[in-house]
């Protein structure tokens, strides 16, 4: 157990001997969460079991054709939310 601060920037600092038993380095991606009022939990993620787990629930769909629904749909959300500050 180690204690740590937060700085100015709202970085906080995982001891080295932490990063080094989890092999974590820059670029590891990290989820967050809050558990409950006092307590939040870090977990390192492992991106060949995400992306493993996505081609396996996405085998047979057309990838390019979601991604570009899914961004027109957020465009179109977006322009109405903010159409009257763009005029």
């Amino acid at each position: 157990m180690e204690i740590v601060t937060i700085d100015n920037s709202g970085r906080l600092v995982i001891p080295e001997f932490i990063r080094k038993k989890l092999h974590l380095t820059r670029n590891i991606p990290l989820l967050i969460t809050e558990l409950d009022d006092d307590k939040i939990l870090i977990k390192k993620l492992d991106r060949d079991e995400i992306e493993k787990r996505l081609r396996e629930e996405l085998k047979g769909l057309d990838i390019d054709k979601i991604s570009h629904e899914v961004r027109t749909e957020v465009n179109d959300l977006a322009k109405k939310k903010y159409a009257a500050i763009l005029g």
